[in-house]
């Protein structure tokens, strides 16, 4: 069972993201964030929809998708914008994360198919 996703206007996604709305950001490593959806389907739709015609994730890549919560109170170290928090804790919200490491592998894949399509059209 997945935990609602919370408002977040009521969190601290403002002060550490600067956003108001569920929406798709990107990490200096590379990682796909989602912010505001706990659900993988919710995240899927949100990437698409940021990202069209780009490399997109689809339903066996959800699988790998990570859900941490994050708060701004108290931050684990100096300069962090944000924490690792528990859900329901105080100015939590919810990130789910592509991260860099199985976007390459969803490329490769992507590109294992790409190639292979040329083949099977002279094959058939």
């Amino acid at each position: 069972m997945f935990l609602p996703p919370p408002d977040l206007s009521g969190t601290d996604a403002y002060a550490c993201l600067g956003v108001r709305a569920p929406a798709v950001l990107t990490a200096p490593d590379g990682a796909v964030l989602a912010v505001g959806v706990t659900r993988p389907a919710a995240a899927l739709g949100l990437i698409r929809a940021a990202a069209p015609g780009g490399l997109v994730p689809d339903r066996a890549d959800a699988a790998v998708f990570r859900l941490r919560w994050f708060a701004y109170t108290h931050p684990g170290r100096d300069g962090a914008p944000t924490r690792l928090a528990a859900p329901g804790e105080d100015g939590a919200f919810p990130v789910v994360i592509w991260r860099a490491v199985d976007q390459a592998a969803a490329r490769s894949a992507a590109g294992t198919h790409a190639a292979l399509l040329p083949v099977l059209a002279v094959a058939a």
